[in-house]
């Protein structure tokens, strides 16, 4: 039994590592300079959502770039348990990926605190009726994030009457 959740928990921690570092370039790739265009496309998205002020976008960019430095390292870290598990993946060595597995779970939880922290300090900036347009969003992710692109994307059970 224990085994089994081990093996669920690395699986989802590999999951979890492999969508993170997905948006986390090498250095030396031709994009390791996403992030910061990353960062001021999601200002602008917040910006045009919430109709921040100057000064609230200010306040954002610092916020967000003081979370991507302090985070840095610790994805650094992360790209580096990824190749070694993808390494250990292809050797089918059980030993090496539940070792690196549970290295990389302190290492994501560290990064999502990283992005929890930040936010929080961005959304002490809004005012009441922004934070109720971020709360107001967040329920609507939470209850069915992709609600919609499944129902586009789904054929329906029985085909409509009339056809």
């Amino acid at each position: 039994m224990k085994h089994a959740f081990l093996n669920v928990a690395g699986a989802a921690v590999l999951a979890a590592g492999m969508a993170f570092a997905q948006n986390a370039p090498a250095q030396n790739s031709p994009h390791a300079g996403r992030h910061g265009a990353q960062a001021g496309s999601m200002i602008d998205r917040l910006s045009a959502r919430l109709n921040l002020t100057d000064v609230q976008k200010q306040q954002a960019q610092s916020i967000f770039a003081e979370a991507r430095k302090s985070a840095e390292p610790v994805r650094a870290q992360i790209r580096q348990d990824k190749q070694g598990l993808a390494a250990a993946v292809k050797s089918g060595s059980q030993a090496d990926i539940d070792r690196i597995s549970n290295n990389m779970g302190p290492l994501l939880a560290q990064a999502s605190a990283i992005r929890a922290k930040a936010f929080a300090q961005f959304y002490a900036t809004l005012t009441p009726d922004q934070k109720s347009k971020v709360d107001q969003r967040s329920s609507q992710r939470a209850s069915g994030r992709n609600w919609q692109w499944h129902r586009r994307n789904s054929s329906p059970a029985t085909p409509p009457s009339g056809s």
